[in-house]
C-alpha cells in the first residue's frame, strides 16, 4: 500500500517556467523518462484530498513570490534529484516556508537543499555528468511567483509514481 502526502511547491516565473519546463520535456523524450512541471519543493505535509481545502489554504498566503540564486547544475544518485539545479539557500525562502507550514499546521521548516530537477531516471554518473556539463541557464536567479499543493506518493521513487501526482490547487502569489 502507498502513502500519500500533500506536498507543497513554488512554481518559478513564466519565463523561466517555460525554459525549464523545455529542458524537463527534452530530457523525458531522450531518456523515457516521465514529464512533470518544474517545481521547487519546499516541503511535504498530511494528505489533503479536498481541492477546495486546498485552494483556501495557499490563497492564505498572502506574502511575495521568492528569488533563488543558482548555485550550480548538478546531479545525484536520487531518483528525484537525477539532474537538478542547486539554489543557494535563503533566509527569505525559509521565512516563506515556516509562514506556508503554520498555514497548513505542518511542522516543516523548509527544503534543507532547495533545488528544482530536471530528470527523474536512474542513469549511469558518466551520462549525469554529460549532462550537467551541458545545461547553461541563461539567468543567475530564479523568481518563483506561484504555489502548488500536490498530492503525491511519497516518497516517490518510480516514473509510475510521479505519472500519479495530482496538482489540487495552485495560486499565483502578490508581487
Amino acid at each position: 500500500m502507498k502513502n500519500f502526502a500533500t506536498v507543497y511547491w513554488l512554481l518559478p516565473a513564466n519565463a523561466e517556467r517555460e525554459l525549464f519546463d523545455d529542458v524537463v520535456g527534452i530530457l523525458a523524450n531522450q531518456f523515457n523518462a516521465p514529464k512533470f512541471v518544474p517545481h521547487l519543493t519546499l516541503f511535504s505535509g498530511s494528505e489533503i484530498k479536498d481541492k477546495t481545502v486546498a485552494r483556501r489554504l495557499l490563497i492564505e498566503m498572502r506574502t511575495g513570490g521568492v528569488g533563488l540564486d543558482v548555485r550550480e547544475v548538478t546531479f545525484s544518485s536520487e531518483f528525484t534529484k537525477t539532474l537538478f539545479v542547486r539554489f543557494e539557500p535563503s533566509p527569505h525562502l525559509k521565512e516563506f516556508a515556516t509562514k506556508l507550514a503554520h498555514v497548513v499546521n505542518s511542522p516543516a521548516t523548509g527544503p534543507a537543499d532547495p533545488h528544482l530537477s530536471l530528470l527523474y531516471k536512474k542513469l549511469p554518473s558518466a551520462t549525469k555528468k554529460e549532462l550537467v556539463s551541458t545545461i547553461q541557464l541563461p539567468f543567475r536567479t530564479v523568481i518563483f511567483d506561484s504555489l502548488a499543493a500536490v498530492r503525491c506518493v511519497s516518497p516517490s521513487r518510480t516514473r509510475a509514481d510521479v505519472e500519479s501526482w495530482e496538482i489540487l490547487a495552485t495560486t499565483v502569489l502578490p508581487p
